[in-house]
């Protein structure tokens, strides 16, 4: 581009800087693009604890029918209501990193 001209109030002049066009010839297919993705073992290792813990998460079985019930009975009796279990629960968290097993 050249844009000598512009302080006198003038044009720009573009074509000197433009590319030529080129045209697919007739009968040639230009050739496909294609995507690429490279992921890393790391990422197919995370992506899979992941999945894993879906899986876990979406099971439906009588144990956790189970162990909800007892939970919420101890909700409702008012026995998680102690500072001793506030106090084991923070700590069971802090000792797990925030991580469920």
């Amino acid at each position: 581009m050249d844009i000598r001209n512009i302080g006198n109030k003038g044009n720009v002049e573009r074509n000197g800087d433009r590319p030529v066009r080129t045209e697919a010839r007739r009968g040639e297919m230009p050739s496909t693009v294609r995507d690429e993705a490279k992921i890393s073992a790391g990422s197919r290792a995370t992506a899979a604890a992941v999945e894993g813990l879906a899986v876990n998460a979406r099971k439906a079985d009588a144990e956790r029918e189970v162990k909800v019930a007892a939970a919420l009975q101890k909700l409702r009796s008012g026995e998680l209501d102690a500072p001793a279990v506030h106090k084991a629960t923070a700590q069971r968290v802090l000792d797990t990193k925030f991580l469920t097993a």
